[in-house]
């Protein structure tokens, strides 16, 4: 690893109860320039720190007596500079948010790989040689207030956490993006749950639920007689808001006009009613959402820069369901029990063979197309158990159109004669129809068989991911370096391509180095 990044060693403070764990990290230490020292409780934990002055500390959540969030308390009034990495084998949204809140420089998912440790601890000890900053939060909430828990394991979700933990007590503005479904607001409400405005109020606006003719009443409020069907003064979102969070959801479909007005409460915090003359003024946090591309709507002319720059102070980017499918089985296991908690009944239980089908599936609609299909399998099911003839879903539908136009075609036409011999064996159709993919399956094939058979010699990689990296680097060759148009080539976003891009760890230079 070299972990030491200055001349001189490093400390580190590993703080665990079970003494094999410490045992372990020695082990994957041992050949660097680190001391490693341990703590089997929290008590001992701050007494190491007092003595010793670790660079960085690691440290369980759970622990016996003095659990993990409360010795990071301790440990931020003893030192604010002194850099903690959790880490805990049980990981919720929960439990990432308030130690993060709490001022924890990361959080490590047991189990983790020592790349994976090594890589954490390398990046830690040299912000801990650079500058000393980690930031102090304000106690932690008892419980999550927001209506719905926010799902997920995986690294991609984790990262969001950790900005949620970072962002929450501040009153910087915050612009999460992500394709619809993939729970936006309910990022949003865990960043008011966890913030200090949270005994004011939280008012979600929709603004693509909303006519563009009302949007800005809906928003300002209007006097009485501002227009024909204004018979009584009303107050408007902004009002509603005052000292909470406003939740601007879909902001991207606001049009111009509204934008300005917009923009001038985040620059001065003031604006008048519909048909009013007063100026009003008000303190609100503003979380804004969006499942487009604010950036392409700019060079459009379709989107104020100027707002755009006031929004993005903060940016949380959801992932899609596709690129987390880890999540796939924690999450239809909520829908499961949630159903029935609100439903009452038997417990409802899913196949294998079902699980497989949904994890593959591509989730266009996200966790809410999950969710509805859940719900959906759960009212419709036979038994107690839910089977792949359960799972309904909107590819096997639109599979289901195509074969009953094309057998409404084939009734109102004559048939053809079968150009094929009668005395010819029936020839297998294949998976895929379309020509092109046939084309495409036949050229993979023995490349997608040479993975395979490595992995079955024992080489430890994802079939998956060692294809779609090599697409990405063909595609940034081919447009020699050019994000956007290879973005185009690969029919993905420029967000998606720089996350494939960082992900893969593939460098850019004037070609893609491999």
């Amino acid at each position: 690893m070299s972990a030491a990044t200055t001349s001189g060693r490093q400390r580190i403070l590993v703080v665990d109860d079970e003494r094999d764990v410490v045992t372990g990290f020695r082990r994957v230490f041992e050949k660097d320039d680190v001391d490693i020292d341990a703590a089997y409780s929290g008590a001992e934990a701050l007494q190491a720190i007092r003595a010793n002055k670790p660079d960085l500390v690691l440290m369980d959540l759970r622990m016996p007596g003095m659990d993990g969030l409360q010795t990071l308390k301790k440990i931020q009034a003893l030192d604010q500079k002194l850099l903690v990495i959790m880490m805990t084998a049980f990981s919720t949204s929960a439990n990432v948010i308030e130690a993060m809140k709490n001022g924890a420089y990361d959080y490590l998912i047991k189990p983790f790989s020592v790349e994976k440790l090594c890589e954490v601890v390398r990046e830690a000890l040299k912000v801990a040689h650079d500058m000393k900053s980690a930031v102090s939060y304000q106690p932690r909430l008892e419980e999550e207030e927001y209506r719905e828990p926010i799902i997920g394991k995986s690294e991609a979700m984790q990262r969001v956490y950790k900005m949620v933990g970072q962002v929450a007590t501040s009153n910087a503005t915050v612009l999460i993006t992500g394709e619809s479904g993939t729970g936006k607001e309910l990022v949003a409400r865990a960043i008011f749950s966890h913030s200090e405005r949270n005994s004011s109020p939280f008012v979600a606006v929709n603004c693509a639920a909303i006519p563009e003719s009302l949007l800005e009443s809906e928003l300002f409020g209007h006097e009485k007689g501002a227009f024909t069907s204004a018979t009584a003064r009303r107050i408007g979102k902004f009002e509603m808001a005052q000292n909470g969070t406003l939740f601007l959801d879909e902001i991207g479909d606001m049009s111009l006009a509204t934008q300005t007005k917009i923009l001038r409460v985040l620059q001065s915090g003031e604006f008048e009613r519909i048909g009013g003359t007063e100026t009003l003024r008000v303190d609100v946090r503003i979380i804004a959402a969006t499942n487009r591309h604010l950036e392409e709507m700019m060079e459009e002319g379709k989107f104020r820069p100027d707002l755009y720059y006031r929004l993005n102070v903060v940016r949380v980017e959801m992932p899609a369901l596709r690129e987390r499918r880890e999540d796939i089985p924690f999450l239809i296991e909520y829908f499961l029990r949630r159903e029935l908690r609100e439903r009452g009944g038997k417990d409802v239980r899913i196949s294998s063979a079902a699980m497989e089908k949904l994890v593959a599936y591509s989730w266009p609609g996200n966790v809410r197309e999950l969710e509805n299909t859940i719900r959906n399998a759960v009212l419709t099911a036979k038994s107690d158990t839910l089977l792949p003839t359960d799972i309904r879903l909107k590819e096997e539908g639109a599979e289901s159109r195509r074969s009953l136009v094309s057998e409404s075609s084939s009734t109102a036409r004559p048939q053809q004669p079968d150009p094929v011999p009668p005395s010819s064996q029936p020839i297998s159709r294949p998976v895929v129809e379309d020509f092109s993919f046939q084309d495409i399956e036949r050229m993979i094939a023995p490349v997608f068989g040479s993975l395979v058979e490595a992995r079955k010699r024992g080489h430890k990689f994802s079939t998956f991911d060692v294809i779609e990296r090599a697409m990405l680097v063909h595609a940034l060759n081919q447009t020699k370096g050019n994000q956007l148009q290879a973005s185009k080539i690969l029919g993905i976003t420029r967000s998606t391509l720089r996350k494939r891009i960082a992900r893969y760890r593939i460098e850019i230079a004037t070609s893609v180095k491999t």
